[in-house]
């Protein structure tokens, strides 16, 4: 929260008397406003609340779309005080009660920049940020310095899915790449750091499960594309030039469309574009080349790898790479071969529901998968930039605004409520859960497609049964990793995996919900997954509910200097304040009081 961040430098430049859609889908999350002095109040009481955070050594302890969790009240305090450290409490206080005020917050990043320039009070701003928001929602500076984290989660059964989390600020992404400092670029040593964290996470699992085992693997490393190359605007350049090159499918999808084999055509002929620049296709081809030699790494070492979604304007570049990465390195390979993976799928996309297009993306990648022999990696998520998708898109269909939409549709690329956002997420659950059930009790080209539901049946006219049988049974055909901080969402999960016969009810007498026990191959087709420093209740929750040989979550844990995760700081509290409105925040902040208390007066 302390930058300024993409949504306000959005807002400076899209700015204009509308009512928009992002507000409709905001709603969701409406609250009453507080007036100023209230938002300060809460604010000096946290500043006051870190001078006693910092008399300790604070541990380590994220979240999207969250609904209040219906779990009776001391079950969850129960739980949580059983495992969380009294330091970890008082921190989470302080960083709720500054979530808590949503005024604050949208004062901080000025305010913090403004206190980042004072020399002796940017030394007190960096002790404060770095004991209260960084240890909340940060691993580590370092992949090796998080491994203590990793250890106290893998004894919880719980694995990471770790980030090296650099943002690329918009007017940077867009700015001429000649104005970058001189020395080491600093995408080359991301694309060496997340070498470093695949080393890292392998490392852990050969100490963890054996060097050998390729099941039960549960460190995972994502993957940024906008921070692996010297200026972000060739990733928009390469998007345009997509979609004007592009076949058209019918039926049509919303932008930003779905991958097409030929998307990255101009990489290896002498093709020209309107849209791409010498430079842009030199960078763009360095790209690519990093992004095999990161996968090359990660299929030695055994490590998934997970490719994050972004805006909307970079999508149909990070689709098309996406694609051609799966292709090659999720291919299934005969039995003879030396070269077959040794963990399935390697490569995982993110597949946001709060996109239009997202039912159709699905059947098509799925599609795309079964007629060309390789597993399909997909990352569920709700979507965590809906304001600036309706901002951008509102500015792009006004005259003499300045926007960063590439989308030729009259309709914004995302839903217009946060009802319609879930009804496509629990949709896409089940379409998921039903293609995991084939590919567990069938085999690839079994016997048949789970029916669609009934809001996203349309994607049936990209399913076609694939007759052929692979060598590789055991091998999953398809990962699918849930990333969500909504209990609703969680429960229709576990509930699919039982009613599709993938989870198996084990009931402990009458109290409580049942738990589930989940055999090997599931637990290597299907993940939940959550972000670090928050909603650690719903983690608990998923161990609790399940039995299984592996981790069946994982937290997203980034790690990075703390100048270096700042505009992930910055990112990450605006979330949060939209997200923990309706109360979250405010409750959160309770629990964490209450635990408090007990610890200190029993």
């Amino acid at each position: 929260m302390f930058t300024l961040t993409r949504q306000l430098a959005l807002r400076r430049a899209y700015s204009f008397n509308v009512v928009t859609r992002g507000q409709r889908h905001a709603s969701y999350h409406a609250r009453p406003r507080r007036s100023l002095r209230f938002a300060y109040l809460g604010g000096i009481l946290a500043i006051a609340g870190a001078g006693v955070s910092t008399a300790f050594s604070l541990e380590r302890t994220i979240q999207s779309d969250s609904n209040l969790p219906f779990v009776p009240q001391q079950s969850r305090d129960q739980q949580s005080s059983q495992t969380t450290s009294l330091r970890t409490l008082v921190r989470a206080y302080i960083v709720y009660s500054m979530c808590s005020f949503p005024t604050l917050i949208d004062a901080a990043p000025k305010l913090l920049n403004t206190l980042m320039g004072i020399p002796i009070v940017r030394n007190i701003t960096e002790t404060f940020v770095r004991v209260t928001f960084f240890d909340q929602f940060v691993g580590g500076d370092t992949a090796q310095g998080s491994l203590p984290l990793l250890y106290s989660f893998r004894a919880a059964n719980k694995g990471v899915l770790f980030a090296y989390s650099i943002e690329v600020d918009e007017n940077e992404a867009t700015s001429n790449s000649s104005s970058k400092k001189k020395g080491q670029p600093v995408y080359k040593r991301c694309v060496d750091e997340m070498i470093r964290a695949i080393d890292v996470a392998a490392d852990f699992e050969d100490h963890i499960v054996g060097k050998d085992t390729h099941n039960g693997r549960r460190t995972w490393v994502a993957i940024k594309m906008t921070a692996l190359l010297p200026d972000a605007q060739a990733l928009i350049a390469l998007s345009s030039h997509i979609l004007a090159t592009r076949p058209q499918l019918e039926p049509s999808i919303p932008f930003p469309g779905c991958p097409h084999p030929t998307d990255l055509d101009i990489f290896s002929s002498q093709l020209t574009s309107k849209s791409l620049h010498t430079n842009d296709v030199a960078s763009l081809r360095e790209l690519y080349s990093d992004l095999r030699r990161i996968c090359l790494r990660a299929q030695e070492r055994g490590v998934k790898l997970i490719i994050d979604a972004e805006y909307s304007w970079y999508q149909p570049a990070i689709d098309a790479m996406q694609l051609a990465l799966m292709r090659e390195f999720n291919k299934i390979t005969s039995d003879n071969d030396d070269s077959r993976p040794s963990v399935q799928p390697l490569i995982y996309g993110t597949f946001q529901a709060y996109l239009r297009r997202t039912p159709l993306h699905l059947a098509q990648s799925y599609r795309d998968a079964q007629l060309h022999n390789y597993s399909l990696g997909v990352k569920l998520v709700r979507g965590a930039y809906h304001p600036h998708e309706v901002l951008a898109h509102e500015a792009a269909k006004m005259q003499g605004h300045q926007s960063l939409s590439i989308s030729p549709d009259v309709s914004p690329p995302v839903w217009t409520t946060k009802e319609d956002t879930d009804r496509c997420y629990n949709d896409c659950v089940r379409l998921l859960v039903g293609w995991v059930k084939d590919d567990v009790h069938y085999g690839h080209g079994g016997s048949g497609i789970t029916p669609f539901a009934p809001s996203i049946s349309v994607a049936s006219w990209f399913w076609r049964k694939n007759q052929s049988k692979s060598k590789h049974e055991d091998l999953p055909r398809i990962g699918v990793l849930f990333g969500t901080h909504n209990w609703s969402s969680v429960r229709l999960i576990l509930s699919e995996l039982h009613t599709n016969g993938l989870a198996e009810d084990q009931r402990f007498g009458n109290e409580g919900e049942p738990v589930l026990k989940l055999d090997d191959e599931i637990t290597e087709r299907v993940t939940l997954g959550q972000l670090y420093g928050m909603s650690d209740e719903l983690t608990d929750y998923i161990v609790h509910r399940t039995r299984s040989n592996s981790p069946m979550v994982i937290k997203y844990v980034p790690y990075g200097s703390l100048l270096e995760t700042m505009p992930y700081l910055s990112r990450r509290a605006i979330e949060n304040k939209s997200v923990l409105g309706d109360g979250h925040a405010a409750e959160e902040r309770r629990r964490a009081g209450r635990e408090i208390w007990a610890r200190v007066f029993g």
